[in-house]
């Protein structure tokens, strides 16, 4: 495998740590702070870049190979047709969701419906909640919404320069300031994507079957 990095871009900071796949040998490290306050429930995107773009800085990535993303696990960023955000993404610590997740644990019948369907009960921190908030109190916003990513996948996509299959031309992805990124291997397959009048998300998985008799107390 070579030099390879990792790249951890938080509500606050982004860190990339590139190390050597064969020895584990941490070789070099960069860090830069969000040009926004870590609390706020909303952000810009585009920050995310400048953030990503000091942090690689000086050479970091010079001769990496591969890069692995992780970012904000329950960001919410809405885009229209073009690829474009229709407003600032909601990010994680954003409790307005609360009722909408309320409202869709009751509309599925509860919350073993929930885990038993899909694995999860929905919460206010999750894009599902998020998603059907922004249709409640922004539906302008919500008319507009195509697709939706979560920070990580949309991180993967400015670094790719667009997903294989792409949106429609119009989409205006920006690669980090330190030129053109090594190849990604990360995030969905993009062939889940669907760009049109209604929002799409990634496919998810069906939850994993329990396997054998239940232990007792469960």
């Amino acid at each position: 495998m070579g030099i390879v990095a990792g790249l951890d871009s938080s509500s606050g900071s982004t860190r990339i740590v590139v190390c050597d796949a064969d020895t584990g040998a941490v070789l070099r490290q960069g860090y830069a702070p969000h040009p926004v306050e870590a609390k706020a429930a909303e952000a810009d995107p585009q920050v995310w870049l400048l953030s990503l773009g000091e942090a690689a800085s000086g050479g970091l990535l010079e001769g990496v190979q591969a890069i692995g993303v992780s970012a904000q696990q329950h960001g919410m960023i809405p885009l229209d047709a073009h690829g474009t955000s229709v407003r600032p993404a909601l990010l994680g610590n954003d409790k307005r969701a609360q009722v909408a997740a309320a409202d869709l644990v009751d509309a599925l019948g509860g919350r073993q419906a929930w885990a038993e369907a899909v694995g999860s009960v929905p919460q206010a921190a999750q894009p599902l909640a998020k998603l059907r908030w922004l249709a409640r109190n922004e539906p302008e916003s919500a008319q507009h919404t195509a697709a939706v990513m979560q920070p990580h996948d949309w991180l993967v996509w400015q670094l790719l320069g667009g997903p294989p299959a792409g949106p429609p031309t119009g989409a205006r992805p920006r690669a980090p300031a330190t030129g053109r990124p090594p190849p990604v291997r990360t995030g969905p397959t993009w062939s889940s994507w669907h760009w049109g009048t209604r929002p799409r998300c990634p496919r998810c998985s069906a939850p994993p079957r329990p396997r054998g008799p239940r232990p007792r107390g469960c």
